[in-house]
């Protein structure tokens, strides 16, 4: 019998991949969740992944998922299966699953690896179950590259030999963060000892990320932006004078951060002579 590991070595080199589900092209920002397929053939065996979404925004989920066939006898058993995966994707916890049934991983900063009784998963040619799949959840790092495919892959052994597909893909590409711009509302008549409520408005608007506001180097807090895009905070001058206030915009899944000044002018509040004084008129006063 031939080896399979040679088998599957030659027929990676000639082995043919069909894409679907491209991506569409979307503005900065606004990711288009589109799945992506690559199906190959090795000899009588038949391999299916798929990516849920192949332009996420940072912070998604995405599922990678590796589908085992067999378009001739005799019949394999998956032993083992490892799934490459860029580094700044983060496995799921309790998200992996083969045939159905949750299974227990190993992890490395580039791969997820899974192991199984060598009779628990058939693949059958001509009866049930004549596929096997492996899945694999994902949470998408801030730290992904942007719009620059990224490639996956897998390698898996069996009862057949072993097979190592590098870079089969499908790439996942991480959508740009979109813009955002922060806003103060204009501050007038401030005094010192006076509260005063400073506003930032972020756009686009939705909850999510926080607003520090500064006077000057103090900072006067962190603020979570609430569903209209809005953050505010009460601050109390000490001192007349003009101030830079500060916002600055944390960021949040898929929108990226952005800060603004304004100058803030805050007046002395005027002494108040008391009662009964009265105002001099100059040496000829009554």
């Amino acid at each position: 019998m031939v080896d399979r590991s040679m088998q599957r070595a030659a027929g990676s080199v000639a082995a043919f991949a069909v894409a679907a589900g491209l991506a569409v092209a979307a503005m900065p920002g606004m990711a288009s969740a589109a799945s992506g397929t690559v199906t190959w053939n090795d000899g009588n065996s038949k391999f299916t992944r798929t990516v849920s979404n192949t332009n996420p925004i940072a912070g998604e989920v995405v599922t990678v998922s590796t589908k085992f066939e067999r378009t001739g006898i005799p019949v394999e058993y998956i032993y083992s299966i490892k799934d490459a995966h860029p580094t700044c994707l983060t496995p799921v916890a309790g998200s992996a699953k083969m045939g159905g049934d949750q299974v227990s991983i190993d992890t490395t900063p580039d791969a997820v690896s899974a192991s199984f009784s060598i009779v628990k998963y058939p693949v059958y040619p001509n009866i049930s179950p004549k596929s096997q799949t492996f899945e694999v959840q994902y949470t998408v790092g801030v730290n992904c590259a942007r719009d620059t495919p990224l490639s996956t892959s897998m390698s898996y052994s069996g009862s057949l030999g072993s097979g190592n597909y590098t870079d089969k893909g499908p790439a996942i590409t991480v959508s740009s963060d979109a813009v955002s711009t922060t806003v103060l509302t204009d501050v007038s008549g401030a005094k010192i000892n006076t509260p005063v409520t400073l506003e930032a408005t972020v756009s686009p608007a939705a909850a999510g990320g926080t607003v520090q506001f500064k006077a000057g180097d103090q900072v006067l807090g962190d603020i979570p932006v609430n569903a209209n895009g809005k953050a505010t905070i009460v601050w109390t001058p000490g001192a007349a004078g003009s101030y830079t206030i500060g916002a600055n915009f944390s960021g949040r899944t898929g929108v990226a951060a952005s800060s603004t000044t304004k100058v803030v002018t805050v007046a002395d509040v005027p002494v108040d002579p008391g009662p009964g004084t009265k105002p001099s008129t100059g040496s000829f006063g009554f």
